[in-house]
C-alpha cells in the first residue's frame, strides 16, 4: 500500500472553552465562590450558631430598648447600669437592641445561608442514594460481623425465594442474583436496610434547627405580650395598646393587630386550706375567674379562666397571672372628693398587700403608701394583730399620708409605686372595712372591698413552628441514635455429597449498633431455617465456600 492510498487523517474536533473572566469581575467571582465554600462547611454553621447564642446572652443581660425603654434611658444617663462610658460602647455596638442590630441580622442571614448550603447537597445525595441504591452483590463474603452455615434438602432456588420473601416482609431492600457462566459471583440474595432511616434521621435533625431558628425570628417579629389587672365588677379593659399596664409587642406587631375585644371580671373564686393542722395548710384550693368577653363585632359571652385552663380567643391566649384584694379608697380634701378608686395592691414577701394612692387633683397633691392586711383580727388588748393569712375575714387598711408634689410627669412610676422625694409625711392611719379617718385635713374612707386579677394576654404565632421544629428534632435524634444500616447476604451452593443438599451461608454486618444486630441476625437465621427445614452444619471439607478474601468484596 502506497502512501497515497492511505485514508486521510481526521483531527478530532476541538472544544473551545469560554474565556475565564479577568480583572475586577474575576476578583468578585472568586470572592463569591470563596465565601460560598466557607459558608457551605458544617463547621462554619456551628461557629455562626455559637455567635448567635452569644448575642442572645447579651440580649438577656443588657436591657433591650423595645421592651424596657425607661431602663435603657437610665443606663444611658448613668443613673443605673455600668456607667455612661460603658453605656456608650453598648449603644455603639447595638447592644440595647440586639435583635434589631445589623450584627445580629448579618449573623442570622449567614447562618441561614450556611444551613441551606449544607443541607441541600446532603438532601439531594440522600434522595439519590435511596432511590437508586441497590444492595451489593458479593463475590467473596470475607470476614463479616455475623456468619452462619446450615444445610437443607430444599433446592437453592427455593432457599433464595424463601430468603427474599422473608426479608421483603421485614421491609429489607432485596436483590436476587443468579449466577451464569461469565459471572464469578455465586447465587445469592443480597439485602440492605436502615439506609434511609440513619441518614434521613441525621438530615431531619439538622433541618429541625432551620425550623427552630425561623420560629424564633418569627416570634421576635410577630409576638405580643401584655399584662392588665381587672377588678371584680369593673368595666374591665379593651384589647388596645393603651389599655395594658405593661406592653411588649414584637417589631411587626402593630396597633391594628389587636382584636379589640373587651374583658370583664364578673367574679373571682379563691379559697384555701384553712386548717393549720391539715396537709398543705394555707395552699389555695380554688383559683378561678368568671369573665365576660365582648368581641369587637360580636355578641358577648361568658367564659371561665382557671389556673390550668387559659382562655383562647382566635390565637390570643389569656391566663391568670396574679391576684389580690382591691380595697376602695375614698380621699376627701375640704369636703371635695379627690380620689375614689379601687386599688390593686400586690402581695409582698411579708404576707401583706402593698399599693399606692395618688391624688393630683388636690392642692398640694395627696399621696398614700397603703398596706393591706387580709386577716388582722383584734388581739386581747383590742389592737389588730396582722397574721399574714390570705383570707379576708378581718381586713385592715394601714396607710401613710403624704402631701406635696407626686412628680407624676417627671419620673416613671408604676401604679403601686409612690415617689416620696418631693412629699412630706402627714402621719399614719388604720381603717377597718366601712370606717373613715380624718388626718391633717384629709378624710380617708375604706367603704368597700373586692378582689382583682392580673391577666396576661399573649399572642405567639411561632408556637406551632416551635412545636414542629421540636418534633423534627426528636424524630431526627431518634433516627440518628437508634437506626442502623445493615447488610445481609444469603449464598446458596449445591453440596457435593451422596444425597443432594443445599449449603446455605448467611452473613451480615451492621455499620452501627452491632450489638443489636446480633439478636436480629439470630432471629433471621432461625426463621429462614424454619422456612426451609434447615439444620445447622459445618461446611463440608470438600466444598469450596466463597471465603477467599479476608474482607468483603462488593460489586454493584
Amino acid at each position: 500500500m502506497t502512501e497515497s492510498s492511505l485514508p486521510p487523517q481526521q483531527n478530532p474536533p476541538v472544544r473551545r472553552r469560554r474565556a475565564a473572566p479577568s480583572g475586577p469581575v474575576a476578583f468578585v467571582w472568586e470572592s463569591v465562590l470563596m465565601g460560598w465554600r466557607w459558608l457551605a462547611r458544617m463547621r462554619t454553621a456551628l461557629y455562626l450558631l455559637a455567635a448567635l447564642a452569644i448575642l442572645s446572652i447579651v440580649a438577656t443581660a443588657v436591657p433591650q430598648e423595645p421592651n424596657v425603654p425607661s431602663t435603657v434611658a437610665s443606663w444611658r444617663e448613668g443613673e443605673a447600669g455600668p456607667g455612661v462610658g460603658v453605656s456608650r460602647v453598648l449603644d455603639a455596638v447595638g447592644a440595647y437592641d440586639v435583635y434589631g442590630s445589623a450584627i445580629f441580622l448579618a449573623v442570622l442571614l449567614a447562618l441561614y445561608i450556611s444551613l441551606t448550603a449544607c443541607l441541600i447537597p446532603r438532601i439531594k445525595a440522600w434522595i439519590r442514594l435511596v432511590r437508586r441504591s441497590q444492595p451489593p452483590v458479593v463475590r467473596h463474603l470475607g470476614a463479616q460481623d455475623e456468619r452462619t452455615v446450615f444445610v437443607t434438602d430444599r433446592s437453592p432456588a427455593e432457599v433464595r425465594a424463601s430468603a427474599a420473601e422473608l426479608l421483603s416482609r421485614r421491609r429489607w431492600r432485596v436483590r436476587r442474583h443468579d449466577a451464569h457462566a461469565d459471572d464469578p459471583r455465586p447465587d445469592q440474595v443480597a439485602a440492605e436496610t436502615g439506609l434511609w432511616a440513619r441518614e434521613g434521621g441525621s438530615l431531619v435533625f439538622h433541618l429541625s434547627f432551620y425550623v427552630l431558628l425561623a420560629a424564633i425570628v418569627l416570634g421576635q417579629l410577630l409576638t405580643f405580650e401584655g399584662q392588665r389587672g381587672v377588678v371584680e365588677g369593673d368595666p374591665g379593659f379593651r384589647d388596645t395598646a393603651v389599655s395594658y399596664w405593661s406592653y411588649s409587642p414584637g417589631r411587626w406587631f402593630g396597633e391594628g393587630d389587636h382584636q379589640g375585644w373587651r374583658l370583664e371580671l364578673e367574679r373571682f373564686h379563691v379559697d384555701w386550706v384553712r386548717d393549720p393542722l391539715a396537709p398543705g395548710a394555707g395552699q389555695p384550693t380554688v383559683f378561678r375567674s368568671d369573665v365576660r368577653v365582648t368581641p369587637q363585632d360580636g355578641e358577648p359571652f361568658d367564659a371561665v379562666i382557671d389556673s390550668n385552663r387559659p382562655l383562647n380567643l382566635d390565637g390570643t391566649r389569656i391566663t391568670q397571672l396574679d391576684w389580690g384584694y382591691a380595697p376602695r379608697v375614698v380621699v376627701e380634701v375640704d369636703g371635695e372628693v379627690v380620689h375614689d378608686t379601687f386599688l390593686t395592691p400586690v402581695l409582698t414577701d411579708g404576707g401583706f398587700f402593698r399599693g399606692a394612692v395618688k391624688a393630683p387633683a388636690a392642692d398640694p397633691d395627696v399621696g398614700m403608701d397603703v398596706f393591706f392586711y387580709a386577716f388582722a383580727p383584734d388581739g386581747e388588748d383590742g389592737r389588730p394583730v396582722p397574721t399574714g393569712a390570705p383570707w379576708a375575714d378581718a381586713p385592715l387598711l394601714v396607710f401613710q399620708l403624704f402631701r406635696g408634689d407626686l412628680r407624676l410627669g417627671a419620673t416613671q412610676q408604676t401604679i403601686n409605686e409612690l415617689d416620696v422625694e418631693e412629699l412630706t409625711s402627714q402621719g399614719f392611719g388604720a381603717l377597718r372595712l366601712g370606717q373613715s379617718l380624718e388626718l391633717e385635713g384629709v378624710t380617708v374612707s375604706f367603704p368597700e372591698l373586692r378582689r382583682w386579677v392580673g391577666f396576661q394576654v399573649s399572642s405567639r404565632p411561632q408556637l406551632p413552628y416551635l412545636l414542629a421544629g421540636s418534633v423534627l428534632l426528636i424524630v431526627g435524634l431518634l433516627g440518628s441514635l437508634y437506626a442502623s444500616r445493615r447488610r445481609l447476604w444469603v449464598v446458596t451452593m449445591e453440596e457435593a455429597a451422596a444425597a443432594p443438599r443445599t449449603l446455605v451461608t448467611v452473613a451480615g454486618r451492621a455499620f452501627q449498633r452491632p450489638e443489636a444486630f446480633e439478636e436480629e441476625f439470630a432471629d433471621l437465621v432461625a426463621e429462614l431455617m424454619a422456612a426451609t427445614d434447615g439444620a445447622p452444619a459445618d461446611p463440608h471439607p470438600t466444598t469450596e465456600l466463597p471465603t477467599a478474601l479476608p474482607a468483603a468484596e462488593t460489586t454493584r
